[in-house]
């Protein structure tokens, strides 16, 4: 049965992130078989210049598993399929010793203990093989176009703008309902879908502490904006939205101008409890 669950990934040791940020990231699970739970790590603001390993340590009930992360700009790879209704999580970083770096669990809470286990489940864990890189990579793109289908291709990119869609309704119905509840909470599940879509958009996510940005093309355009949340202290206090600055002015007073490199913006933020939007000069 179809499972997905997204955990955001919550610092815990600052010497690991990059200077005056702070670290943070997805880890996206899905059950789409019968037979493997895929994963998917991506990870922002993390020190790549520091010498060392980054792995990954997943408990789901008591199934503990370490993975070596090839890459933090999403990293992929499956394990045996788990229960998704329990998941605890561990970013690892290898030097001397294994030090935890961020943390998230789902449900039941069991960080604590995957910590004390981490350097026996990362010596654990076994990536031998006795094929070349090479032979793994033939056996890795084996008949990948063999039969491939161009128009089930374009299907299958056209649907994560149903995420968008799905995003708006969720927005159109917190309005319709008075807007009495928490907006970041009833719109949750919808932005974090948005997220998982769509590529990460770097110059925003280097230029504000604790936020997470994507960008988001017009399928019949050239055009695109930026979606994305700004923390403080761990909790979600802001919602972006941002459009490249191609004008020198905008006539809607609630815009702010965010001058940025490579692209400057006019963007909008909505406080995340209220839904209203808020004007942050002294943030951009």
């Amino acid at each position: 049965m179809y499972c997905k669950r997204i955990l955001i990934l919550q610092q815990t040791n600052h010497r690991f992130a990059e200077r005056n940020k702070e670290l943070c990231g997805l880890v996206k699970l899905i059950n789409n078989s019968t037979e493997t739970t895929d994963v998917t790590v991506f990870v922002t603001n993390a020190d790549i210049q520091m010498l060392g390993e980054w792995w990954v340590v997943l408990g789901f009930g008591r199934n503990y598993y370490a993975r070596k992360l090839d890459t933090l700009n999403n990293g992929l790879f499956s394990l045996p399929q788990q229960s998704l209704d329990r998941v605890s999580c561990l970013l690892i970083k290898r030097e001397d010793r294994c030090y935890e770096a961020a943390r998230a669990y789902i449900g039941e809470n069991v960080c604590d203990i995957l910590s004390r286990q981490m350097e026996a489940l990362v010596k654990s864990a076994t990536f031998e093989s006795d094929s070349s890189a090479y032979e793994q990579f033939v056996a890795s793109t084996e008949n990948f176009y063999d039969g491939m289908d161009v128009h089930k291709l374009k299907v299958q990119a056209d649907e994560r703008y149903k995420s968008v869609s799905e995003y708006s309704n969720a927005f159109e119905r917190f309005y319709a309902a008075g807007g009495s509840a928490d907006y970041y909470e009833s719109v949750k599940t919808e932005i974090s879908r948005v997220f998982v879509q769509f590529p990460p958009y770097f110059p925003l996510i280097r230029k504000y502490n604790e936020s997470f940005f994507v960008r988001i093309d017009f399928p019949s355009s050239d055009k695109y904006f930026v979606l994305g949340v700004l923390q403080s202290k761990g909790q979600i206090r802001y919602i972006c939205y941002g459009l490249p600055a191609e004008k020198e002015s905008i006539s809607d007073k609630d815009f702010v101008y965010v001058d940025n490199s490579p692209v400057s913006f006019w963007m909008l933020f909505q406080d995340a409890t209220t839904g209203q939007i808020s004007a942050l000069n002294d943030l951009v």
